[in-house]
């Protein structure tokens, strides 16, 4: 992409933050994918594929879908995204954006899509696998794991105690049922281990990262944004 092009999205992306009428920034983020190496034909698709009523959902798709592609592009494979097999995984995240409301997901959807189209995407199987696990995933459950991913640490004078301390210390909105439940939820989807009862050293209380799967480091890798 060149400077006169990179600027021009900026400014569309600017111009989109800055809208206020949902209809517009649609039509005006339709215009931005038009501009970058991602073709129009998944604007055309956007356009022709979802109901009116559904695209106040996908403004903050295609925006951060945009940002996403720019900060991949000297990765993407070409070949791949003119394929029919694109084509499909594309409509099948269109399919569970509409679904979304939360604009967090939404980013989130826009990364593991930008990825995708990388030379370094995973497998099929794969791809399906993150794409369910995201769209199963609730807003809760989110927060949870991205404590467990970022805690190597425990409370303050803790000499001893469980995983709880740490949880509750993280986030202490949150009663001890909830998040036991949470974290059952959060291993069946294969993202972290069983819930690690009993009392333990402070390190191993405090140490929540060392939980995540190594399947769950992959699907957080694959929504984490390039920003």
């Amino acid at each position: 992409m060149t400077d006169d092009e990179r600027q021009d999205w900026n400014e569309r992306a600017a111009e989109l933050d800055s809208t206020e009428v949902a209809d517009h920034a649609y039509n005006a983020s339709l215009a931005v994918l038009q501009t970058l190496p991602l073709g129009g034909g998944v604007a055309q698709l956007l356009t022709d594929y979802l109901p009116q009523r559904k695209q106040r959902r996908v403004v903050a798709f295609v925006q951060e879908l945009g940002r996403e592609w720019q900060a991949h592009r000297d990765r993407m494979d070409d070949e791949f995204i003119r394929s029919d097999e694109f084509d499909r995984l594309v409509e099948d995240v269109i399919d569970r954006v509409q679904q979304v409301r939360s604009q967090e997901k939404q980013a989130k959807f826009a990364a593991i899509l930008a990825g995708f189209a990388t030379a370094e995407r995973p497998d099929e199987a794969e791809r399906q696998r993150i794409l369910d696990t995201l769209d199963n995933m609730r807003p809760r459950q989110m927060r949870i794991l991205t404590v467990i991913s970022e805690t190597t640490e425990p409370r303050p004078d803790l000499y001893a105690g469980g995983v709880m301390d740490t949880l509750k210390w993280k986030m202490p909105d949150l009663d001890d049922a909830v998040i036991r439940e949470e974290w059952a939820e959060l291993a069946r989807l294969g993202v972290v281990g069983s819930y690690p009862a009993g009392t333990m050293s402070a390190h191993g209380a405090g140490n929540l990262r060392a939980h995540v799967t190594p399947y769950g480091w992959r699907y957080l890798n694959a929504i984490r944004s390039s920003e």
